[in-house]
């Protein structure tokens, strides 16, 4: 699925997901917000995914939300691509990827007397479609490489914490980090050697800072 393709299905999910959620908010229980996303990971197959993030949740009582979510990013690195193949290259060659990820998560609340501040804990899971790009280059000592990779998707589960402070206007500002397990199995060829490999299981620690509108 190209990038462009991708936008589309992202758009047209968090459309549905607004009109769908908005036909039955009421008395502030709905709340949409942007946010940028920082994606840390070992290395195997990412360092880094940064992105961001189109989100909301739907207040089921003062104890419990229902989260949505839909995010973007639009370049990360696979890392190192040819060694995953046994290939010694004389320079560092990384496979660029986007990704685009669709999230649901039940969410505990603990706010405090005021109403204006709240920390809360998140469980939920995930679906990821990456798209990865060929990358090509010079083998060390003679010949040369042409790896592709079908990534397809990926199903995650993931936890999280955070806090949330509301202003008076319904504006509201979020900060939280959690850990999602990946569980995909990557297929990577080199069109030339015909070596083949897979990339399987990964997890990121991601970091969030976004603002938030309540309805």
């Amino acid at each position: 699925m190209n990038w462009k393709l991708q936008s589309i299905v992202a758009a047209s999910v968090v459309s549905a997901l607004v009109f769908a959620t908005s036909a039955i908010a009421d008395d502030g229980r709905l709340d949409l917000g942007f946010r940028a996303d920082i994606g840390l990971g070992s290395g195997k197959p990412a360092n880094d995914i940064i992105g961001y993030s189109l989100f909301g949740h739907y207040r089921l009582n003062d104890r419990w939300n229902v989260g949505f979510g839909v995010s973007y990013s639009p370049e990360f690195d696979f890392e190192r691509t040819p060694e995953i193949l046994g290939l010694a290259t004389p320079e560092v060659f990384d496979a660029k990827g986007t990704s685009t990820e669709l999230s649901g998560w039940v969410e505990r609340v603990y706010r405090r007397p005021s109403g204006r501040s709240e920390w809360f804990w998140s469980a939920g899971l995930g679906f990821n479609s990456v798209d990865m790009k060929d990358v090509s280059g010079p083998l060390t000592g003679a010949g040369t490489f042409d790896i592709t990779t079908d990534a397809g998707s990926e199903f995650l589960a993931m936890v999280g914490a955070g806090y949330r402070y509301w202003f008076g206007s319904g504006w509201g500002l979020e900060a939280a980090a959690h850990y999602d397990h990946h569980f995909a199995d990557w297929k990577v060829a080199d069109r030339i050697s015909g070596r083949t490999g897979t990339v399987s299981d990964y997890s990121v620690r991601t970091l969030n800072m976004g603002f938030l509108k309540r309805f």
